[in-house]
């Protein structure tokens, strides 16, 4: 099944869209980008809430169960001294339908009162079921939208906008590494940036401030690792595997498929430059890195160390390695190990 592309959210036209033409009935707010989230949701508690009566027309209510009584008591309570009010619903596992009833929650969908919105609000990383009826209802009575990464430029002007906030001077390609080191979201950047301006020496920021402060996004260090592996810097892999393996918020199962996904990567790259494929091949493949002129350009470099038959080697000794970890053998540590040395031992064409 192809990959459906995922567009960089564009906050400042979905903020002027609010502004111009009124807040819906209903929101879906979803997506790995919750800074741009709470950005939005505050924009909408402004249009929705006149200042002084969040006591009468904001109401919260949390999952994951969903109340619909008290939704709808909430939704159909009329305001006071303004004109609309505002329900927020977090933590709420739609996915779950025990814990709701859907056919109520499809008929209160089509029903919202028009002086209502009702924002749902979910975790990055959670994703309404789209084949379920209540969720189909919402979307079509209301605004979906899913708060993915800014396009590369915009990320970059916001990185440089922060930097500059702390005194930093930060340039276009700096900005692009740091994003490669610490990843792209947004909330997790803003301490990262804090942390390096402030360890910075000079007024302008460098790649050397950045490596010598900055914590590494688990997929920077799985690239640094794979590449290490091309490059026969053995010791560097291992070293690499070492600081994953001590990470605490990366168990090796999920270690093991992004090391498979990068690896995955790579082998796109390696056909698209087998077969002279323009990079619109590689990010029709790899939907993420479109408009990532930085990450791109690594995966094109570090795939020409391996030989397409190596890298189709790898992938499957990859789904050996989750398949050992999900039955009763040895431990997943020791299988990531025994995975970076076989990946290092293969020196067929």
């Amino acid at each position: 099944m192809a990959k459906t592309e995922r567009k960089p959210f564009d906050y400042n036209a979905a903020v002027s869209r609010l502004r111009a033409d009124g807040p819906a009935r209903i929101y879906l707010l979803r997506g790995e980008e919750d800074y741009l989230r709470d950005r939005f949701l505050a924009a909408l508690r402004e249009v929705c809430v006149d200042e002084g009566t969040e006591t009468f027309n904001y109401r919260r209510l949390d999952g994951p169960g969903l109340d619909m009584t008290a939704l709808r008591d909430a939704a159909e309570s009329m305001p006071f001294m303004g004109e609309r009010t505002l329900t927020e619903i977090r933590g709420f596992d739609i996915n779950k339908t025990s814990g709701y009833d859907p056919e109520q929650l499809k008929a209160f969908a089509a029903d919202v009162p028009d002086w209502a919105t009702v924002a749902f609000v979910f975790s990055p990383g959670y994703a309404p079921d789209s084949r379920l009826g209540a969720v189909k209802a919402l979307k079509k009575n209301g605004v979906d939208l899913e708060f993915t990464a800014p396009a590369e430029a915009e990320l970059t002007r916001w990185v440089q906008r922060r930097a500059a906030e702390l005194g930093r001077d930060i340039d276009g390609g700096t900005a692009g590494y740091l994003l490669w080191v610490c990843g792209t979201r947004m909330n997790a950047l803003i301490p990262e940036i804090t942390k390096i301006a402030g360890a910075a020496k000079g007024g302008a920021i460098t790649r050397a401030d950045i490596d010598a402060v900055a914590r590494r996004a688990p997929e920077t260090t799985i690239f640094q690792l794979t590449d290490a592996l091309g490059a026969k810097r053995y010791d560097t892999a291992m070293a690499l595997l070492a600081d994953l393996l001590n990470d605490p918020d990366e168990p090796p199962q999920k270690q093991i498929a992004m090391v498979s996904e990068q690896l995955r990567r790579l082998y796109i790259a390696r056909v698209a430059a087998d077969f002279r494929q323009p990079d619109s091949f590689i990010t029709d493949c790899v939907p993420e890195l479109a408009g990532r002129s930085y990450p791109l350009r690594l995966l094109k470099n570090t795939c020409r160390s391996f030989t397409r038959a190596r890298l189709a080697r790898a992938v499957r000794l990859c789904a050996d390695c989750d398949l050992g970890m999900k039955s009763n053998g040895p431990e997943p540590a020791a299988l990531m190990k025994e995975l970076i040395v076989r990946l290092a031992t293969d020196t067929a064409p």
